[in-house]
């Protein structure tokens, strides 16, 4: 018998339409895994900006000369990570910073948050328009949203265990890189077609446990 004759039109048909359904179920999860992937790298090389005379400590804090002081935010990796901020809890005017210690506390859907101070100094200002309007901050984060004005102690030194310029950048991108691996492919996908998580990524990655996203990112580890 001839092996053409073994199976039906009908058959052969059912059998070319099963091979079609099972390409295409294999297909999509890898194209979505793949185009994931894409968005995220490209969400990790422009999303997260920093102007060149900013200075970037590691846990997310910034420092801008102002004069003789200097303006202190959280930069604008830290605010789209944490999203929308219910309330911003200043030192008091006088405060003795230290680098690296805790500066300011931000709070966002009723969880605190520490931010560590990128300079020695002393508190000189706070931001009371952003004390009463937290969300404002996220606008302009290193401009209309400084929070703390410090006059510095040991700038010089300070400024040494700081980043900026072309090391500010690479430092965003290699922390949204590491960010852009805990993303589903399902998120990257929802960025590729226009839906951006503007504030609050963390929440987007992990809903039961994004402040403890929050929190590593905001230790510098």
């Amino acid at each position: 018998m001839n092996e053409s004759n073994l199976l039906s039109p009908h058959a052969t048909k059912a059998i070319e339409y099963l091979l079609a359904v099972s390409y295409l179920l294999l297909f999509i999860p890898f194209w979505r895994f793949v185009n994931g992937a894409t968005v995220a790298q490209s969400f990790a090389l422009s999303w997260f900006q920093v102007p060149e005379n900013v200075h970037l400590h590691r846990g997310h804090s910034w420092a801008r000369t102002f004069g003789g002081a200097v303006a202190v935010g959280l930069d604008d990796f830290a605010h789209k990570l944490i999203g929308p901020l219910d309330e911003i809890r200043f030192p008091a005017v006088g405060t003795a910073l230290r680098q690296g210690q805790k500066a300011f506390t931000v709070v966002a859907d009723g969880k605190p948050f520490d931010v560590v101070s990128p300079v020695d100094g002393n508190v000189v200002a706070v931001n009371e328009v952003v004390h009463a309007h937290p969300a404002d901050a996220v606008r302009d984060p290193y401009g209309t949203g400084w929070l703390l004005k410090v006059e510095p102690r040991w700038l010089t030194a300070n400024l040494k265990n700081l980043v900026s310029g072309d090391a500010a950048r690479r430092f965003l991108d290699a922390a949204a890189e590491a960010l852009s691996g805990r993303m589903s492919p399902e998120l990257g996908v929802v960025l590729q077609d226009g839906g951006s998580p503007v504030h609050g990524i963390a929440r987007e990655i992990d809903p039961e446990h994004w402040d403890e996203v929050v929190r590593h990112y905001l230790k510098g580890e």
